[in-house]
Order: structure tokens, then sequence, then C-alpha cells
């Protein structure tokens, strides 16, 4: 598949191990390509130079290792278990809003481990929260096993009298940045002398002071 769109686990470091691609991986790729043509081509508050980033850090960014085969960057997974990059876009459509979350909240928790998430946790509050968020993890990927889950939560989104389909229906073609050019050596740091001015340096020379620049040593 598309390298932007593939399961998270299938991007992360294995540790030599085989990972085969199966149907879940298969939804959530689903998903992540949903997500991108909803911030692509659907109306919601994101400017284009916020976009264009958004896009380039969620779905492009990767690194490689000493062999040079690429990982994926952090970001994706971090949206995935958050939900900020949908919180952040405020998709103009409630429908697109609702699926997107919905999709989220049961595949991100393939990322989550609430043992390490709460690991430090003494206090009561933080414990019950660790008992909770291991409770909803359970729960959801009990979900990832009903092959219908995905089905049912569309009919349920598209049941709702609540939610105005009709409203921002339309495709908008938002308009992406050009990729930025990195920083040359055009750009010079400012030396010690340049921190001192003229008039300064000239007070400390007959005075018998010294500026930092003056206590440079000459080449050897």
């Amino acid at each position: 598949g598309t390298w932007q769109f593939l399961a998270i686990r299938l991007l992360e470091p294995n540790q030599g191990e085989s990972v085969v691609q199966d149907r879940i991986d298969d939804v959530e790729s689903f998903y992540h390509l949903l997500l991108w043509m909803a911030l692509r081509y659907t109306a919601h508050i994101l400017d284009s130079e916020h976009l264009t980033s958004s896009l380039r850090e969620n779905f492009d960014a990767s690194y490689r290792d000493r062999e040079g085969k690429p990982y994926i960057g952090t970001a994706r997974i971090a949206n995935m278990k958050s939900g900020h990059l949908i919180d952040e876009a405020h998709f103009a459509n409630a429908g697109i809003e609702s699926v997107l979350q919905g999709m989220r909240r049961v595949l991100c928790e393939r990322y989550t481990d609430p043992k390490v998430s709460f690991k430090n946790a003494t206090d009561s509050v933080a414990q019950r929260q660790r008992e909770l968020a291991e409770v909803a993890k359970e729960a959801y990927l009990k979900t990832l096993e009903n092959p219908q889950w995905l089905t049912d939560l569309f009919r349920e989104v598209l049941d709702n009298k609540e939610i105005d389909w009709e409203a921002n229906r339309g495709r908008v073609n938002h308009k992406l940045m050009k990729p930025p050019k990195f920083a040359t050596s055009n750009l010079k740091r400012k030396t010690e002398s340049g921190l001192h001015p003229e008039g300064s340096r000239k007070v400390s020379r007959k005075s018998g002071t010294t500026t930092p620049q003056d206590n440079r040593s000459g080449p050897n």
C-alpha cells in the first residue's frame, strides 16, 4: 500500500521480527486515507501554512536507520492516540468528524499501554485512571475483532438525526504551500565585537579595561 497510509505498526522498528499485514491493518490504513482526504478536500479551519505542515508531519515525516530503512515519525502515532489533529481542524461537517473520531478511538488502542502510561502512578486517582484505561483498551480491542464494527459505526453516524450531512458537503480544494527551504549559511552569527559598540571599545582601550573580544587570542 501507499507508505503514507500504512498502519503505524508496519512502519515502526520491530527488532527484526517479521510483521504480517492483517485485516485490522487495512482498516487502519483506511482511517489514515480518510483523514488525509478530509483534511485535503473538506471544510475546516486550518489555513494553508498550518495544513501543509500538518500533512507533512502526520503522513510524510520519517527517519532512516543505519541501513537506510525508513520508519515513521512521531506525529502520526501521537495524533492517533490524542486525536489532536482532528480536534485542531474543527471539520465543518460534523458527520465526517464523528466518523474519524469514532475510528480513532478504537484503532488507537493498538498503540496504548496503560501500564506504561501509569507506571509511576501512586495516588488513588491515577491508579483508578489506569484501571479505566485498561478496561477501555480491552473493550476496544474486542471491538476490532468484530468484522462489522466499522459498518456499525457508519450506520450509527448516518442514522444520527442531529448530524446535518448536507452542511458543508461540497469539495474544498485547499491550497498547499511549497516545501520550505532550509536555512543556508547566509545567516551569520553575530560576533562578540558586534555585541559591543565601537565607542565602548575605544573607551575601554583608553581606560585600560578590556572587552571580551579584546581577550581573544590571536592565531597561533
